[in-house]
């Protein structure tokens, strides 16, 4: 039972070795907007999956958008277009499996997208 739970503890540690680095703004963008194009990096190790997939995570809305589907991990680096994602401070990066966006590879530090904030909307019912 703690040899299988050492084992487990290694392969967690060996999947969870992508590091990813703060977005930048893509070529001809001054910062990170909506429908902009970003670019973002990180450093692989031997052991790493062969390709993920880069999904943008909104902590306040739980919004989530895909940004890049299926890279080439040993690629390092990849430009995307913040499509529609809106203004807001509490975005931040996840990569994902390829064929599963719940299994989390890496998440990234929190980033703020320049943009117009859409309105919030509350719908009000009758319970009589």
């Amino acid at each position: 039972m703690f040899k299988s739970s050492l084992i487990l503890i290694a392969f967690a540690t060996i999947a969870a070795a992508i590091k990813l680095h703060d977005l930048v703004p893509g070529p001809g963008f001054s910062q990170l907007e909506t429908d902009g194009a970003a670019t973002i990096s990180w450093d692989a190790e031997a052991g790493d999956p062969t390709f993920i997939s880069l999904e943008i995570q909104n902590d306040v809305t739980l919004d989530s958008f895909e940004f890049a589907r299926n890279i080439r991990v040993d690629s390092g680096s990849v430009t995307g277009i913040l499509y529609e994602v809106p203004g807001g401070d509490a975005y931040y990066f996840q990569a994902v499996n390829a064929h599963n966006v719940l299994d989390v590879y890496a998440t990234g530090e929190k980033f703020t997208v320049v943009g117009e904030v859409p309105p919030i909307t509350y719908v009000l019912t009758s319970l009589a």
